[in-house]
């Protein structure tokens, strides 16, 4: 049998990830982008699920955007196992539903109504294009739920489907704590899911990109001291597809990290190969760690490697920084391992006062391709979390000023 066909079927039943057929849906999605289209202006804006609550939200944003000169918009449309959008397969998010007192701050009624009227997504890529602008729908990929209280809709999958929650050795799920409870990225069934969410989206939404986000193995949120994932299932899946029957105190903890990257890097590849098959002209872009060295090794992100099998277009390095020292060493951490015009660095605005080291760290990669975290830090938003005070509502307004002109002189 050819070497090639063998690859093909080994990835397809999961024994092997990140080549044969992969690596030509890869190669044939590097050969559509041309040079000139890696070469184009992209001064984009990241909108978090927290900036919108309305229509006159959504319309806004947009405006002030356009305003502003933004190209590309990666607006988030998946949160924590949620919607914000009209989805067949997950529940409204609880956030776009919120009641807000006189001051804007969220109000606990778990007996809301969780239907928002009307499809934020739909609107936002109906005023984008009217304003000429390209919008990504940006995808929480590994959260299922945030917070000590469960999902008041109990269609959620925290609900429904207890068994994709990552467990520990002893079948016990992560608990529910102020930072992510998230799903297990092995399992097939997860995956599947994600597929169907992602593909969905592409079918019945005109968006110009898709855009991943959390696509990592969510480290920081997990007790070091419990091995995750280490149910049965699992351990189960590890054996059959790497033949190592170790026990879990016998368990080779780097090879079963490397196991667990090599699926999560699978979970890119089938979105790219399932669900935007039909979409060539979608742009696939992803958030990374700040450095190719963490993200593979900490958060078993092998970004690199999705870059230079050509399995995703573009990456988004989040250096969010105020050191502009570190900015540039991460920056360039990346441009020494893929090509540099797949690039588009991730600047966070909100850890910077004023707009000069934001502008900075524009001009240290290209200063016509970056992404800017996030739009209420610059405009002013129905975010709850956003600050009112004069000296914050003063530093947004000089930010966007700035903005605007460095995107005038830079874009012409």
């Amino acid at each position: 049998m050819h070497a090639a066909l063998v690859s093909c079927i080994l990835a397809m039943i999961g024994l092997f990830t990140g080549t044969g057929c992969a690596l030509d849906f890869g190669n044939a999605r590097a050969e559509r982008m041309s040079a000139s289209a890696l070469d184009q202006n992209l001064f984009g804006l990241w909108v978090t699920r927290w900036d919108f609550q309305t229509p006159d939200d959504v319309r806004a944003i947009i405006s002030e955007a356009s305003r502003a000169g933004v190209s590309d918009i990666f607006w988030q449309v998946r949160g924590q196992g949620d919607a914000y959008y009209d989805s067949p397969y997950e529940p409204w998010g609880e956030d776009l539903t919120l009641r807000r007192d006189k001051d804007n701050k969220p109000i606990n009624d778990r007996q809301r109504q969780l239907d928002p009227g009307f499809d934020p997504l739909r609107l936002a890529i109906s005023e984008a294009h009217t304003h000429g602008i390209k919008l990504h729908a940006w995808v929480n990929v590994m959260p299922l739920w945030k917070g000590t209280s469960e999902p008041i809709d109990l269609r959620h999958a925290l609900h429904t489907h207890p068994e994709w929650r990552l467990r520990d050795s002893g079948g016990q799920p992560q608990p529910l704590s102020d930072n992510y409870v998230v799903v297990n990225p092995v399992l097939d069934e997860v995956q599947d899911h994600i597929v169907r969410i992602v593909g969905d989206i592409a079918d019945r939404y005109d968006i110009d990109g898709v855009h991943l986000d959390y696509i990592r193995f969510l480290d920081d949120e997990l007790d070091s001291d419990k091995l995750y994932p280490g149910d049965a299932r699992s351990l189960s899946l590890y054996a059959r597809q790497v033949g190592d029957r170790a026990t879990v105190g016998q368990l080779n903890r780097t090879r079963y990290r490397e196991w667990i990257r090599d699926r999560i890097t699978n979970l890119v590849q089938r979105i790219g190969s399932e669900s935007l098959k039909d979409h060539d002209d979608v742009v696939y872009s992803a958030a990374v760690w700040r450095r190719p060295d963490l993200a593979k090794n900490k958060y078993l992100q092998d970004a690199e490697r999705w870059v230079n099998d050509g399995t995703i277009d573009l990456i988004m390095p989040m250096i969010y920084t105020d050191n502009d020292a570190q900015f540039t060493n991460d920056l360039q951490a990346w441009e020494q391992v893929v090509d540099r015009r797949r690039i588009v660095p991730g600047i966070g605005a909100y850890k910077h006062k004023g707009s000069n080291q934001t502008l900075t760290q524009a001009s240290l990669g290209h200063p016509r391709r970056f992404v800017v975290f996030a739009y209420s830090t610059i405009f002013e938003s129905s975010n709850p979390g956003q600050s009112d005070s004069a000296e914050e509502t003063k530093d947004r307004a000089v930010k966007r000023d700035a903005l605007v002109q460095f995107i005038e002189r830079v874009g012409t």
